[in-house]
């Protein structure tokens, strides 16, 4: 094989080749002095007509690597820490935590002379003293009806009203209301006491029970200042109720401002349900739920 070389040379060995040539075809001017100064993990950014060399020891710690123009394209390098200073107008910086020394207890100990022939080292001792507790009794509910007799202040011409010993929660009776068919929606039956102040309390808790099931609105308990409940000042819902079963329930009263002299509690029927038997008992007013 012959190889023809031009410019009078006729030895492969006198050939110099221009590393730089073909890349200077292609607007690239400083290749060879690049590449000659690039260490392991350097990286190029080509800028116009030259390569860059971007070392990779820059791009540890907060340094990122972006795009700086977004029209001449260059490329760099570029600080975490620069950034939030110019968001932050120069406030914030990011800084590495001192790290947190815990200083270990010192204990002191002391040897003291035992009279028995020897020395002995002193233990620590730490006197726990004794809490001192301090009881103070608050009354927190007032008993408003023991419904131990039958209610008997007022009762409907349809209604018996009956003191029932032997189905009851609290003591040794409830109020027992046997209702019957053509009983009319209004008042049940309702009992006198002395008077009440019921304003500084919140709740009216009772435990009631009926034979039927009870919807909410269907009966309410009945709170006046005046006798038998016949123009009451609350008039207290007392929910849903499953047939049979006692069930203590827990009325919101509101504003109690003006509960200051109750003397009448009564069971009022706000719809017909027909023949039922119902039962309440021992009736309180809280100041919690």
């Amino acid at each position: 094989m012959s190889l023809l070389i031009k410019g009078g040379i006729t030895k492969l060995s006198e050939l110099t080749i221009d590393a730089d040539k073909d890349w200077q075809a292609k607007e690239i001017q400083n290749l060879k002095g690049t590449a000659a100064s690039m260490v392991r993990g350097d990286i190029t950014a080509r800028k116009a007509l030259v390569l860059e060399r971007l070392a990779a020891s820059y791009g540890v710690g907060y340094n990122f690597f972006h795009v700086k123009d977004g029209t001449i394209l260059d490329l760099e390098w570029l600080d975490i820490q620069d950034i939030i200073a110019y968001i932050s107008g120069g406030v914030n910086r990011m800084i590495a935590l001192p790290t947190l020394v815990i200083p270990a207890a010192s204990i002191s100990l002391v040897v003291t002379e035992d009279h028995s022939g020897g020395g002995f080292t002193a233990d620590k001792t730490l006197a726990i003293p004794a809490p001192v507790l301090s009881v103070v009794a608050a009354e927190s509910w007032l008993l408003v009806e023991d419904c131990e007799d039958a209610w008997n202040e007022y009762v409907q011409g349809n209604v018996t009203s009956t003191a029932d010993g032997v189905d009851f929660k609290v003591g040794t009776a409830s109020a027992k209301l046997a209702v019957a068919d053509l009983a009319a929606v209004g008042r049940l039956a309702t009992e006198a006491f002395a008077p009440l102040d019921l304003s500084p309390y919140k709740y009216l808790k009772a435990w009631v029970k009926s034979t039927v099931a009870i919807n909410s609105g269907d009966i309410s308990i009945l709170l006046d200042d005046t006798p038998a409940c016949v123009s009451p000042l609350k008039d207290l819902n007392i929910g849903a109720l499953a047939a049979g079963v006692w069930t203590q329930v827990t009325l919101d009263m509101g504003d109690t401002a003006g509960l200051v002299a109750i003397i009448s509690i009564g069971i009022d029927m706000d719809i017909d349900k027909g023949i039922f038997d119902f039962w309440i008992d021992q009736v309180r007013a809280t100041k919690g739920p």
